[in-house]
């Protein structure tokens, strides 16, 4: 299907659309607050829109819709056998195609745009939030509870499954084939893991740093649009930021960053580093307990799932404070630390797996050690006994360790109506399917990909996207792009992680580019201290309280209260770091009353 639509000054990733089709009246989607009917035909295909979409109708009734900021690739090319030109384009898309035989559907390489769908007897619709479906009469949405378990362990929702039984979200790197009476998903893009590049650490890191320096330059917007970056302090964005710079010495960059009050969470000292180095134009902000708290509504109401990662604060802070300086796109340093190896954890599995390698009666004896020094009130007794049970598993169920609340607390936490209903290992056999998926890798690049199909296509970028968007901001994604994937991928083990020196690689290619207390600087991340606020705020302490407790939320018949109380017991008396469990459990509960329950 080659139809052309009208090219757009802007990127349409900021707007929403429902395609459906199905016998009888769709008089729904006319009463969608905010949209407006752009096709509808005598088949029964109809199509709404609000905000910016690209949209070609052909003379045959056929035709496409799209949400995308292509840097590379055209929308009118059309689908192919396997998506293989998909696969080519670059930048972030959602695409829906439709005809007289049905509906074809295109997530981009990472799923950055999102894309449900529900089929219910002859009707048929997709559309690019989860909430518009809620509206088909015809659409049921009773709660998945399997869905609601994995978000419990992972603090989302991982494709294909959503927060209800009858909608599904469509994968990223996929291509759906949906009618009436069928429905068929494929993948067309997977990250590979070859590692056949040869040769010395200063020569693979002169070709990783062109590769790097390439593909930022390449995902700059347009210098007659308002635009800036992120800028956390950290490598990835540092990078960045000081590749644009100086791409164009006669254009200062905007940059945008976030800090707290809290020691140990600001990295506002490096980001203003970073900005000082290259000449950016830097604009900062913070977040403290009560603008948090503000926040909450804003994340309840900007994603369209329930979303457990507290990250999402500093994040919808950020996109806040670029678009108040006017800002329409925002550059982002995500996945650098899932191509090049800088995740905290790749470090800390490695220490993990020589452990698994300990001949089995000394890590047994090392087991019983850990368990009878820990389980009291001891913080450093409790890490003991933690480091040697996920220490004793294979991979990929001691990385699940990491994201396994529910597991963990499965007698305990859930009601027996809801562990009738979902088996305890159901979030590990999922990631277990994962870590499983493409063509033979090693150890650490198996969990690399499974970072970046789960962590970072799930998670990080729902939250990105998802904060940006609630402020109209467009955002580009340079190191997710499928040409630098591929490259990385073509990389050893060993240049990613040199015994426990992360980014090893990298480092050497960035060495002329970042300043060294930058490349040198201890992992941090984008966090929020909900952990100190948890343990000695009362006003939070009362939110979590009043709503994880009171009677609404236990009607829901899933979650103990003792449970509940014990965890926040243990997080106030410093006994364990509770505050990412409970935040999850608070965030859910939200998120439920107000798209669900109608609050």
């Amino acid at each position: 299907m080659n139809l052309e639509a009208t090219p757009r000054p802007t990127a349409s990733i900021t707007g929403d659309f429902v395609l459906a089709s199905g016998p009888g009246r769709s008089d729904w989607l006319s009463s969608l607050p905010g949209f407006r009917v752009a096709h509808e035909d005598g088949s029964g295909v109809r199509l709404a829109t609000r905000g910016p979409a690209d949209i070609a109708i052909g003379g045959d009734g056929s035709g496409w819709v799209a949400l995308a900021d292509l840097i590379e690739g055209n929308l009118a090319d059309g689908d192919t056998p396997g998506g293989t030109i998909q696969r080519r384009w670059r930048g972030r898309f959602a695409q829906v195609a439709w005809d007289a035989s049905g509906m074809s559907a295109f997530s981009d390489h990472f799923g950055s745009v999102p894309l449900y769908w529900c089929q219910a007897g002859e009707h048929v619709a997709i559309a690019s939030d989860l909430r518009l479906l809620l509206h088909a009469p015809w659409c049921d949405a009773g709660i998945d509870l399997e869905a609601v378990y994995h978000y419990l362990n992972f603090s989302y929702i991982p494709a294909p499954l959503t927060i209800c039984r009858q909608i599904r979200k469509l994968e990223p790197g996929s291509r759906l084939r949906l009618s009436r009476s069928h429905a068929q998903s494929d993948c067309y893009f997977l990250p590979e893991y070859p590692a056949d590049l040869q040769g010395s650490d200063s020569r693979l890191a002169a070709d990783l740093r062109e590769q790097i320096v390439a593909s930022v330059q390449d995902y700059r917007p347009d210098d007659r649009q308002p635009w800036g970056c992120f800028l956390s302090g950290g490598t990835d964005s540092s990078s960045v930021v000081t590749i644009l710079a100086r791409q164009r010495p006669d254009r200062r960059v905007r940059t945008c960053s976030i800090g707290f009050a809290e020691a140990g969470y600001n990295e506002l000292e490096y980001s203003r580093l970073a900005a000082r180095g290259c000449g950016a134009d830097a604009s900062f902000d913070t977040v403290d307990r009560a603008r948090a708290m503000r926040l909450i509504d804003a994340i309840v109401d900007g994603f369209d799932q329930p979303f457990g990662n507290a990250s999402a604060i500093p994040t919808l802070a950020c996109a806040e404070l670029g678009a108040s300086a006017g800002l329409t796109t925002l550059v982002a340093g995500d996945g650098g630390d899932e191509i090049f190896g800088g995740n905290q954890r790749y470090a800390k599995d490695r220490v993990m797996r020589a452990f698994h390698g300990l001949p089995g009666p000394a890590r047994r004896g090392a087991r019983g050690i850990g368990r009878a020094l820990g389980g009291g009130r001891s913080f450093l007794l409790n890490r003991v006994r933690n480091f040697t049970e996920r220490a004793s598993l294979p991979n990929p169920d001691r990385f699940y360790t990491d994201d396994a609340f529910a597991s963990e607390e499965y007698p305990s936490l859930l009601t027996p109506g809801f562990r009738e209903e979902v088996g305890r290992d159901a979030s590990l056999e999922f990631m277990r399917r994962v870590y499983a998926r493409g063509t033979d890798a090693g150890e650490l690049h198996r969990i690399m990909r499974m970072d970046l199909l789960m962590a970072i296509a799930q998670n990080d970028l729902v939250k990105v996207h998802r904060g940006c968007k609630a402020h109209g901001v467009v955002v580009r994604f340079p190191f997710l792009d499928p040409r630098l994937v591929d490259y990385t991928g073509r990389l050893g083990e060993r240049h990613k992680l040199r015994g426990l020196r992360k980014r090893h690689l990298f480092k050497h290619a960035m060495a002329d580019i970042l300043p060294q207390q930058i490349l040198r600087k201890p992992k941090q991340g984008f966090g929020l201290p909900i952990a100190v606020w948890l343990r000695h705020d009362p006003a939070m302490q009362s939110l979590a309280r009043s709503v994880l407790l009171d009677d609404r939320t236990r009607q829901r018949g899933w979650i103990q209260p003792a449970c509940v109380e014990r965890l926040l017991e243990m997080h106030i008396s410093g006994a364990w770091d509770y505050s990412a469990e409970i935040w999850q459990l608070l965030m859910l509960e939200l998120w439920l009353r107000r798209n669900l329950d109608g609050d």
